[in-house]
């Protein structure tokens, strides 16, 4: 080996790996929505919140378009799947009237056709099933809550993850609304972020469904000035404590 490639290689190996920024946001939400760190890709609840059953790694929803989109990808993947059985009902769901929730009036709480759903999800050990779930992560909420959020000129791995979290928590629509009432980013990013909480704790408050301190932990990380999420920290989620590694094994 050439003297300069071992100097490239001690050098490399000298050189910690930076933990990913995405993967600590995912761990923050994830802390938020489940109460823990680790993907729950086999989590199934129907929350009654207007939006049927709410699962998957991400909270997809059987009553928000999202839940019949992952089902078909998932299907696309392993097309013998035990879920495929839901799709005409999940059909169905898709085209029947959305306005049962009470803050963006884009829910079907029906579970009509969907017996048995969340038992099949709880049991689902495919690994073509996290795929598929990871797939329409990064294509209904990674993505495009990354695109607004530098469309708006945000550049910190916080702001970032926290409109990510806007994202899954009220959809395209509730996240744009709220960026919207917070007006632009400015010079001032963090009080730009500031804004945000202020305008999501209020959305929160309005929807009336018991997490309306799911801010906190951001609001902590701001303090301590971690803006670029440099791992590890603690982050609170609904008064419990986590450790972010920014690590999820996946």
């Amino acid at each position: 080996m050439k003297i300069w490639m071992v100097l490239i290689f001690l050098l490399l190996m000298a050189v910690p790996c930076a933990a990913s920024d995405k993967e600590a946001a995912l761990q923050m939400t994830t802390a938020l929505e489940n109460s823990v760190i680790e993907m729950q890709f086999n989590y199934a609840e129907n929350l009654g919140d207007g939006r049927g059953i709410t699962f998957g790694c991400v909270g997809f929803c059987t009553g928000t378009y999202d839940g019949n989109i992952l089902i078909k990808h998932y299907t696309e993947l392993n097309p013998n799947n035990d879920l495929a059985r839901f799709i005409p009902a999940l059909d169905a769901i898709d085209s029947s009237s959305h306005t049962a929730t009470a803050a963006d009036r884009d829910g079907n709480p029906s579970v009509e056709g969907l017996d048995g759903f969340i038992e099949a999800v709880k049991g689902c050990d495919d690994p073509l099933f996290e795929q598929a779930q990871l797939d329409m992560l990064d294509k209904l909420y990674w993505d495009p809550a990354m695109k607004l959020a530098e469309g708006a000129g945000c550049k910190n791995a916080l702001t970032k993850a926290f409109i990510y979290d806007m994202y899954v928590r009220h959809g395209p629509n509730g996240a744009q609304s709220i960026m919207k009432e917070a007006g632009s980013v400015g010079d001032d990013e963090n009080a730009y972020l500031e804004r945000l909480f202020q305008y999501r704790d209020s959305a929160l408050k309005n929807e009336g469904l018991g997490d309306v301190d799911r801010d906190n932990g951001y609001k902590q990380v701001l303090e301590a000035g971690n803006i670029d999420l440099a791992t590890p920290f603690t982050f609170e989620a609904h008064g419990d404590m986590f450790n972010i590694s920014g690590d999820l094994g996946i």
